[in-house]
């Protein structure tokens, strides 16, 4: 999982890829968790640093505390797929969650309900 930060600022994005070479004309398709907002970077380049690759990005749909898929190509083909964690702060003891206060579990409902395990 990738951490960024929630602003417009330039970000470095270090990935392991299944193609590790220097490449340009790449684009890179993010997507937030949830409200399937999205945006397309296009005419990226990438670095190879080390075992990495680097691509440097500008989001501009980046939000705190949000959850979001990106997938990098090369024209129709998907080099790289993540998920991304997006927060301001971060304590590498602290515990994370995907749903802190999104969901509420009722205590009630139909108690008819069955359920399958197989």
């Amino acid at each position: 999982m990738i951490r960024l930060l929630p602003n417009t600022n330039s970000q470095t994005i270090k990935m392991l890829p299944r193609v590790t070479v220097a490449d340009t004309g790449l684009s890179l398709k993010i997507v937030e968790d949830g409200t399937n907002k999205s945006e397309t970077l296009t005419d990226l380049s990438s670095t190879v640093n080390g075992n990495f690759v680097d691509v440097n990005c500008t989001f501009s749909i980046l939000s705190d505390n949000s959850m979001f898929t990106i997938e990098l190509f090369k024209g129709s083909t998907l080099y790289y797929r993540d998920k991304v964690y997006c927060t301001d702060s971060y304590i590498s003891t602290s515990n994370y969650t995907i749903n802190d206060s999104k969901y509420t579990e009722s205590e009630n409902g139909d108690t008819n309900q069955q359920y399958i395990y197989v």
